[in-house]
């Protein structure tokens, strides 16, 4: 459930850790998430799946708590299963290893690839500054491609 809220609001650690299930309106499928680093919330979007993981959870713990472990011991049992990402990298490649964090990362990289607008990317990553969250640009396919298409076949109309 942890991982799959990361991957779906991209929220960080810290945040996830501390949701309880009145952050959660089901009807809506979105999440009220506290961002610790910029001391603000935001809103986070969920899929079928992740509501259904998330009452799971609830109903696990019998409180409003979804995450009863402390964030240590939920950080301790998901890098388990990433260090098989790992196996080939050194210990001090901080750049290539695979760790919890990475599956903020993940959210970003693949709206950025599905072509989401950068600021769409921002507000749902909760980036106070733009800088951080163009380095997802890139990934972006084609970027500008259909509308330099548009444009030459707005200009090839006018020019009949």
């Amino acid at each position: 459930a942890f991982c799959l809220l990361a991957l779906t609001t991209g929220a960080r650690v810290e945040t996830l850790h501390a949701l309880r299930e009145y952050d959660f309106d089901f009807r809506t499928r979105t999440v009220n998430l506290k961002d610790f680093k910029n001391n603000s919330t935001y809103k986070g979007f969920l899929t079928d799946k992740a509501v259904e993981a998330v009452r799971q959870q609830i109903k696990a713990n019998k409180s409003d708590v979804v995450f009863a472990s402390g964030m240590s011991t939920i950080q301790r049992k998901i890098s388990a299963h990433l260090e098989q990402f790992n196996k080939k990298i050194k210990a001090n490649d901080r750049k290539n290893r695979v760790v919890l964090h990475t599956l903020r990362h993940t959210f970003a990289s693949h709206l950025a690839i599905n072509g989401t607008p950068i600021y769409t990317i921002q507000k749902l990553m909760n980036h106070k500054d733009i800088s951080m969250t163009l380095r997802y640009a890139k990934l972006a396919p084609d970027s500008g491609k259909d509308m330099v298409l548009d444009l030459i076949s707005i200009v090839m109309i006018r020019c009949k």
